[in-house]
């Protein structure tokens, strides 16, 4: 009789649908310190970008540091009930900004900002399992502001 519910047991979880994986725990590769070029033409600045999770493990801190003493903080997490992505950034001039994107590709995910306004987007990237690149674009006062951050993991 135990066998027999064992065989039940058995083929019903073998039948059950296997539960997604959450695609934050996708960005674990992230975790570590990495050297990162941001450009935009005209600048070029390198600064090292430190990840790691926090808050239970439900979100996934940025902080990147620059020589002169600058740096910016950003925090990470992805929501299953809406199948979306939300990125807060700190920057050193005390402003906040919040980006939100649908779907649940942790290896591409396309941010629109939220607040203060609409007018920034980033693509994220990821390259490969120690690269990624993020593609960042912001219309105000009538220009479009383009810059691309490569990042190798160190």
């Amino acid at each position: 009789m135990k066998s027999s519910i064992a065989a039940v047991v058995l083929v019903a979880l073998t039948l059950a649908p296997a539960r997604a994986a959450d695609p934050l725990s996708s960005m674990r590769f992230l975790v570590g310190n990495w050297m990162c070029t941001y450009d935009t033409g005209k600048t070029k600045v390198t600064y090292k970008a430190t990840f790691a999770y926090e808050l239970g493990a439900n979100w996934l801190r940025e902080s990147d540091s620059w020589t002169g003493g600058g740096g910016d903080l950003g925090y990470f997490t992805y929501e299953p009930k809406r199948r979306s992505w939300t990125a807060v950034v700190f920057e050193n001039e005390r402003t906040t900004t919040i980006f939100r994107a649908d779907g649940a590709n942790p290896n591409r995910i396309e941010y629109r900002s939220v607040y203060p306004d609409a007018t920034m987007s980033e693509l994220f990237e990821r390259t490969s399992p120690v690269r990624y690149v993020l593609h960042f674009t912001q219309h105000a006062g009538g220009k479009t502001i383009h810059s691309t951050d490569v990042c190798v993991k160190s």
